[in-house]
């Protein structure tokens, strides 16, 4: 009998071990990325105390493993594929045995705090179309930097013991299906760096501390956030911020002037309003600058000639007025300029450039093609807007004093009962006008029950085969976006020196 169990095992390893590795992401690159922020943390920092290792009650006895990371990576990782209920792409067929660095989309490299043992230092299953859910048991890969699930339909909520991934870099669960608040277990994420939540159903407000990180990339969009943006979105070190596609409200803070770093700001396609700050102007390294299809009202402010190094510019379907100036057009870098859909009444020559592409459909400049017709330009171009105060309160509030009001305005009815005592004078002469209408109502009488007799069974009809079409079968139906992002896609991971 222990012949033959030695048998097995043999031949269950030499299939593992034989079989070629499916590595998407760079060995090389994940290694470093490992050393990197396992180097960075202080050795004085005690790491959590790991709680009761109950996996060890799990693991089958049999089971040899190099080291106990890897052991603890094998249940981490059976544990999760333990809640993923649809894999069509076969993405993790091969998530069998002792010998976790072959499972596929599972990197492993030397551990850098000791270079005999190997590591689980990457998860990478992008493209999957995977179902299933985040399993707590993750905490365990303690050695993970990247960790990367996107365009696949895993849903529920980010694990709060999550946390614990003291070296992760990079966080991408971009394109699925995850819900609820923002996930703050991100923010208690030491060393990370490279933040891709888009394209999910989070929603509610956004925390302050998310700009208090120091991240490098932060990728919002295409989600539910409806709040303001909270007021020290300066303090960000991030590259690119790209909340597109959202319920976002209220005006940008001023403070954006202090994000000297940044390269791409996205704001498309929310509820932003007020005027633009001066200080978008401070963003002498932008390239790409995206605020249209939101409230914005008011003229370009005139820091926009300081944007030396934009190539695109944004600002369409808004509300803006004034002129479009030559120093704005001239911009040194400047490719792509669109401030088409708004109620701009002045271009000057330096606008009119055919080396470029400068959209001005759907304006108020005059002897243009394509322009608003002038009962729509009028009240927008001879608007006085108070940029100090417009749109930069929460339209919550506003809303709420106007529904104070309105009661306010109904309570004018209590004089109506005084009514009610003619209408009781009424009365009387109806009665003596009731036996005439009497015959008339017998007559339509008969008609309408063959008429609406039969109506009410095919309204009651149609209901019985809706719910025959539950929603979830829909939901499995749905088609993904793309991978990549809406309109822009995402940076190649971030590049540091040393690596």
């Amino acid at each position: 009998m222990k012949a033959l169990c030695c048998f097995l095992f043999l031949s269950l390893f030499s299939i593992i071990s034989s079989r070629t590795l499916s590595l998407p992401l760079n060995n090389a690159y994940t290694s470093a990325i490992t050393r990197r922020h396992l180097f960075q943390t202080k050795e004085t920092e005690p790491k959590p105390d790991p709680e009761p290792e109950i996996w060890e009650v799990e693991v089958d006895p049999t089971l040899k493993f190099p080291n106990p990371r890897l052991k603890k990576a094998y249940y981490a990782l059976q544990e999760w594929k333990s809640v993923i209920y649809s894999d069509p792409e076969n993405m993790i067929a091969n998530w069998e045995g002792v010998d976790v660095c072959s499972y596929k989309g599972v990197f492993c490299e030397k551990a850098p705090d000791d270079p005999s043992e190997m590591t689980v230092a990457g998860i990478d299953l992008n493209h999957g179309d995977i179902a299933g859910q985040l399993a707590s048991e993750l905490w365990l890969l303690s050695d993970l930097s990247i960790f990367h699930i996107n365009s696949n339909r895993f849903c529920g909520i980010v694990p709060r013991c999550l946390k614990n991934l003291e070296i992760l870099h990079e966080f991408d669960i971009s394109n699925n299906r995850f819900v609820g608040p923002f996930p703050d277990v991100v923010l208690e994420m030491p060393k990370l760096k490279y933040l891709d939540i888009r394209f999910n159903e989070f929603e509610g407000v956004l925390p302050p501390q998310l700009f208090d990180k120091d991240l490098d990339a932060i990728f919002l969009n295409d989600n539910r956030f409806c709040s303001n943006i909270p007021e020290n979105i300066g303090n960000s070190t991030a590259s690119v911020i790209v909340f597109a596609d959202n319920d976002l409200n209220g005006c940008i803070p001023k403070t954006i002037g202090d994000m000297t770093t940044l390269d791409e700001l996205i704001f498309t396609n929310n509820k932003l309003s007020g005027c633009l700050p001066d200080e978008l102007g401070l963003l002498e390294n932008i390239t790409v600058l995206d605020l249209s299809k939101n409230k914005f009202v008011g003229p370009i402010p005139e820091g926009f000639q300081n944007l030396k190094c934009a190539e695109m510019i944004d600002i369409g379907h808004n509300e803006f007025i004034g002129t479009v100036v030559d120093n704005v057009c001239s911009l040194p870098k400047l490719v792509n300029f669109t401030f088409s859909h708004n109620y701009f009444n002045g271009l000057e020559p330096g606008c009119d450039k055919p080396e470029r592409v400068f959209d001005i459909r759907e304006n108020c400049l005059p002897n243009k093609p394509d322009q608003r017709k002038q009962k729509k330009c009028l009240p927008i171009v001879n608007r006085a807007i108070d940029c100090e105060t417009v749109g930069c309160k929460s339209p919550i509030d506003s809303d709420e004093e106007a529904k104070k009001r309105k009661p306010r305005k109904r309570k004018p009815p209590p004089p109506k009962p005084v009514q009610p005592p003619p209408a009781p004078v009424q009365p009387p002469p109806t009665p003596t006008r009731k036996p005439p209408p009497t015959p008339v109502p017998e007559v339509p009488k008969p008609k309408p029950p063959p008429v609406h007799a039969p109506p009410p069974p095919p309204k009651f009809a149609p209901p019985p085969p809706s719910p025959t079409i539950p929603p979830p079968p829909k939901f499995d139906d749905i088609i993904l976006p793309p991978s990549i992002g809406y309109r822009y896609p995402s940076p190649p991971p971030p590049i540091y020196q040393g690596y």
